[in-house]
């Protein structure tokens, strides 16, 4: 009984960094906005069901407007054999103190019926690097009956010219579903900087994947580069957003 209560008791405090993280983000200050920039997207897919389980024949994502965007109305959506979603992918860079922060927020309009590992990532340019290494996440969302939440639970990689992380969608009927990814820079170079450059990118698993293979991808100033694994996943252009500037 002892060694049971000690096992709950670890386990609970395991969470409690995840718990805490979440928040902090949702009310973090990043400093002075210089720039952003928000791409929009339709992504229609075909659905079909192999060995019981939905899956994905075909799928095409287009770049749309702000209008298009905002003029769908999820409540005459339905989810058929063919569902259409649209997310908006934004990214900034922020002054924050003596360092830069660069952000990519991605904003479902609808909720995809597949839900899996996806990926979240932020390219930059190798005159720069990630401070301390450190990378943050938060996925936040709402259940039809009105209840939200947010999570930090994530599995961060990172690269030369980039960082990324995988993370597994919620499950249950949504009304609303947010992912959030940043980071500050520093300097990795003694020559001054002139030009900045962040490349974010996002990539929904349109199939069921597992975490290992989740995590099978590259970030570079292009965006997410998948490695043997495409084809479980939906393919947008990166929406990149450049800050001209001495540093």
């Amino acid at each position: 009984m002892k060694n049971r209560f000690i096992i709950i008791l670890l386990m609970i405090l395991l969470l409690l960094p995840f718990i805490t993280e979440a928040k902090e983000l949702s009310n973090v200050d990043d400093g002075k906005l210089l720039i952003k920039t928000t791409k929009y997207y339709k992504t229609t897919n075909n659905y079909a069901f192999y060995k019981r389980e939905l899956t994905v024949e075909n799928s095409n994502t287009i770049e749309i407007t702000k209008d298009e965007y905002d003029s769908f109305n999820v409540q005459n959506s339905k989810a058929t054999t063919v569902e259409t979603t649209y997310k908006k992918l934004t990214s900034s860079i922020s002054k924050n103190g003596n360092f830069y922060r660069y952000k990519a927020k991605l904003v479902w309009k609808n909720i995809p019926s597949i839900r899996s590992y996806d990926i979240i990532g932020i390219g930059f340019y190798q005159s720069v690097k990630i401070k301390n290494n450190n990378v943050f996440f938060a996925q936040n969302y709402c259940l039809n009956d009105g209840s939200c939440y947010n999570s930090s639970i994530n599995y961060p990689q990172i690269f030369s010219s980039g960082a990324g992380t995988s993370f597994l969608l919620p499950k249950g009927s949504l009304s609303s579903l947010s992912q959030t990814f940043y980071f500050d820079v520093e300097k990795n170079t003694t020559s001054t900087i002139t030009t900045q450059l962040v490349a974010s990118d996002y990539s929904h698993a349109t199939s069921s994947i597992n975490l290992k293979n989740s995590k099978k991808y590259s970030v570079s100033s292009n965006g997410i580069v998948l490695n043997g694994v495409s084809s479980y996943y939906d393919s947008i252009n990166a929406s990149k957003t450049y800050w001209s500037g001495n540093w």
